[in-house]
């Protein structure tokens, strides 16, 4: 009785570090042929900080700015137009010589890999402890 309690508990332990993992990894990943203006590109740039989805390639504030996009309206191209400022206390652009802090998101494009080693070995820790205790009541 007590093996099938405990290989209950392995399976619900993996089961949940793997149903988990998913949260950490739920932010959508987009390009720049995923707008369709640059100036979409930079709305979305803009939006969170730190770029996350590696819109600005040299770092320069501009978002998409070498992808060619289909000319708007009388055949111009799509302008770029600076970040308007947000209110609640936010900087809109990063000042010139700034650290990205991040968003808070996770940078390894959504691997479960680490959740699910140590939820494996979480239940192998599991599985020692049980196997010491049960080697310590057997020589009593």
């Amino acid at each position: 009785m007590r093996i099938r309690s405990t290989v209950a508990a392995a399976v619900l332990a993996a089961g949940f570090s793997v149903v988990l993992s998913g949260t950490a990894s739920a932010a959508p990943d987009r390009d720049c042929p995923d707008f369709a203006s640059q100036a979409e590109a930079q709305a979305a740039f803009d939006a969170v900080p730190g770029d996350p989805e590696r819109l600005d390639d040299d770092n320069d504030g501009i978002a998409c700015e070498s992808y060619a996009y289909a000319a708007t309206g009388a055949g111009a191209p799509a302008a770029v137009t600076p970040a308007p400022a947000t209110s609640g206390g936010q900087v809109a652009t990063r000042p010139a010589g700034a650290v990205a802090a991040g968003d808070g998101s996770s940078s390894d494009e959504g691997s479960s890999l680490p959740f699910v080693l140590g939820g494996v070995a979480f239940v192998a820790a599991g599985g020692a402890a049980v196997a010491a205790r049960r080697t310590a009541r057997t020589r009593a």
